[in-house]
């Protein structure tokens, strides 16, 4: 998590990681960039709080993984949320009364095959996300997802307003960073798969 004062929007922004969550009721932004990575950003009206998650994958593996381990846990959506949620409720918030807004699970690397795991991974976690706050009765006020772009976002917790931006090829060097990043998301799963089939 990193925290910034943005000339632009002339407020401070919280920049979320993979496996972070944020909310609050007050002026700050909350900000991230996703590739096959999905953020779920949540509105309480009544209690205007706000927050958003940014999640790696739709659910866990059978690793043991100690539930101390938030950022740990929360790359996994299934816990992403729940944490999310939880720490709006400590501000006022309640589930029941908010909506949604969904960003990401782009195929960023333009994976054609059908059954290849870069784009399966985007698609399984908007599937969650959407399979998730359904189960839950959250309405979805709107969504940006799947396509072939990483994006940029800007959540607002007061007003629940969305800033996006698509980073495409008139930005390599923003384009390639975020590949760089999503190549090492990859290998992370690579690996996750490997500890999951040796236990």
């Amino acid at each position: 998590m990193n925290r910034y004062f943005d000339l632009h929007f002339n407020r401070n922004i919280v920049t979320l990681y993979p496996g972070e969550y944020w909310s609050s009721a007050g002026p700050e932004m909350i900000s991230t960039v996703l590739g096959s990575c999905v953020s779920i950003a949540l509105f309480d009206p009544i209690a205007k709080v706000g927050g958003m998650n940014h999640f790696m994958l739709a659910r866990d593996t059978n690793l043991d993984i100690d539930g101390s381990q938030d950022r740990l846990l929360g790359r996994f959506g299934e816990y992403a949320v729940e944490m999310l949620v939880a720490d709006m409720e400590k501000k006022g918030a309640s589930l029941k009364r908010c909506f949604a807004k969904v960003f990401g699970g782009g195929n960023i690397f333009n994976s054609s095959e059908p059954q290849s795991g870069r784009a399966l991974v985007g698609a399984a976690n908007i599937d969650f996300a959407f399979e998730y706050l359904k189960s839950h009765n959250v309405e979805i006020k709107s969504s940006d997802t799947g396509g072939n772009l990483p994006r940029k976002i800007f959540f607002d917790p007061v007003n629940a307003k969305v800033f996006l931006k698509h980073i495409d090829s008139h930005n390599p060097d923003d384009e390639n960073f975020i590949k760089s990043k999503e190549q090492k998301y990859l290998e992370y799963l690579a690996e996750l798969n490997h500890l999951a089939k040796g236990l």
